[in-house]
């Protein structure tokens, strides 16, 4: 009997210490689903009011006075377009920040004159743009004017007088000059020779050298080594008092002369 009534009550604080642990176990769930609620509550809090800080300073910074663009500093500034600067930069105006560097770069950048813009904010109030510009290379004589082009063939502003130290292009419509671009850099190395530059059909490119009479067409390539190797054969041949009109030097190893007829004997 003894032994039965241990049993049973053994087993009945077995029950009650397995009920107490669940309740205990219940109840730490409970505090901590709640400790973490109001950690979340505060993380929340603290979020909206660190939204709200943030919020508040950039509307501050964006309205400040001191903050304004007050100055705009050009350094090296395209020469002919600097009506069109100036009316580009008087819809940049207002906050430092809030300044779109980007738009006024491309718009600045359609500028002919301009190949490359960097701006930099200098804060508080200054706005500094640096021009990168293109090179004028080639005047090309059209409808009475000389519009100066660099080498890409961009057309920069025109002149009604030509510009010394530049090499000239005349007698050639719109399509032969976008024909002679390609050429641009065989040109460059016999600019010191060159009186102007020409186009004409079948022959392509035309050049003129300075105290030549003839006129030269070169080709595709090569044209200092060209010229060079006619002005040798020239002078062996004893051609110099001839009157040669056209010396075509389109092929390789060889060249073709025109004489002026009315001096043919």
């Amino acid at each position: 009997m003894r032994q039965a009534s241990s049993i049973g009550l053994r087993r009945e604080m077995d029950f009650f210490r397995r009920h107490n642990n669940r309740d205990i176990s219940r109840q730490k769930k409970i505090k901590t689903i709640k400790l973490k609620g109001l950690h979340l509550i505060f993380i929340c809090i603290l979020l909206l009011l660190i939204g709200i800080t943030i919020y508040m300073s950039a509307q501050f910074v964006l309205s400040w006075e001191q903050l304004n663009v007050k100055t705009v500093r050009l350094v090296n500034s395209p020469r002919y377009g600097k009506a069109k600067v100036k009316q580009l930069l008087t819809y940049f105006r207002g906050n430092i920040l809030s300044l779109s560097l980007d738009h006024l770069k491309r718009k600045l950048i359609n500028i002919n004159e301009v190949k490359d813009v960097s701006i930099t904010r200098i804060l508080p109030s200054t706005v500094e743009i640096r021009f990168a510009l293109r090179e004028p290379i080639f005047q090309v004589y059209l409808n009475k004017r000389y519009h100066l082009i660099d080498m890409e063939g961009v057309s920069l502003y025109t002149r009604q007088r030509p510009r010394a130290g530049l090499m000239t292009i005349k007698g050639v419509k719109k399509q032969e000059l976008e024909a002679i671009i390609p050429y641009f850099g065989e040109l460059i190395k016999i600019k010191g020779s060159l009186e102007y530059i020409g186009y004409k059909q079948p022959y392509g490119v035309m050049v003129k050298l300075k105290g030549m009479e003839e006129e030269f067409y070169p080709g595709e390539q090569n044209y200092a080594g060209k010229i060079n190797y006619y002005l040798k054969v020239k002078k062996l041949l004893a051609l110099n008092k001839q009157r040669i009109k056209k010396v075509d030097l389109r092929f390789a190893n060889r060249f073709y002369l025109e004489f002026d007829k009315e001096v043919v004997n």
